[in-house]
């Protein structure tokens, strides 16, 4: 893994933990596990993002084209992994939607901040 893709999960996990520790002192324990399952879906979606990357790394030998399957795969299965996980969270778990949703967005605005920083 890179130092990049480390610093990312790094960055993420911080500002996940930090926006769970907010809405645990605010609203309790049960919208921190919301919160923090909400989060799990973009540590979950980096690390298949990471997986990939290395995958092709090894596997492409600097084909383009099948650097850019891999790079539609990688976003085919990110989308899907994030609809299943909000739907497992929101119907089977009954977590709560806004600290849910509030983790995610603070897990994507870590990587958004991180990438404005290159």
């Amino acid at each position: 893994m890179g130092l990049s893709m480390r610093r990312l999960l790094i960055f993420q996990t911080m500002m996940v933990v930090c926006v769970t520790a907010l809405l645990a002192v605010m609203y309790g324990v049960f919208a921190a596990k919301s919160s923090l399952f909400g989060g799990m879906i973009v540590l979950m979606n980096t690390g298949l993002m990471i997986m990939h990357e290395k995958r092709a790394a090894q596997q492409a030998d600097n084909d383009a084209q099948r650097i850019l399957k891999y790079v539609y795969l990688c976003a085919v299965e990110r989308l899907v992994l994030t609809l299943i996980l909000f739907a497992v969270g929101l119907v089977a778990l009954k977590l709560m939607p806004l600290p849910l949703l509030l983790g995610f967005i603070s897990g994507q605005l870590a990587a958004f901040l991180n990438g404005l920083s290159h």
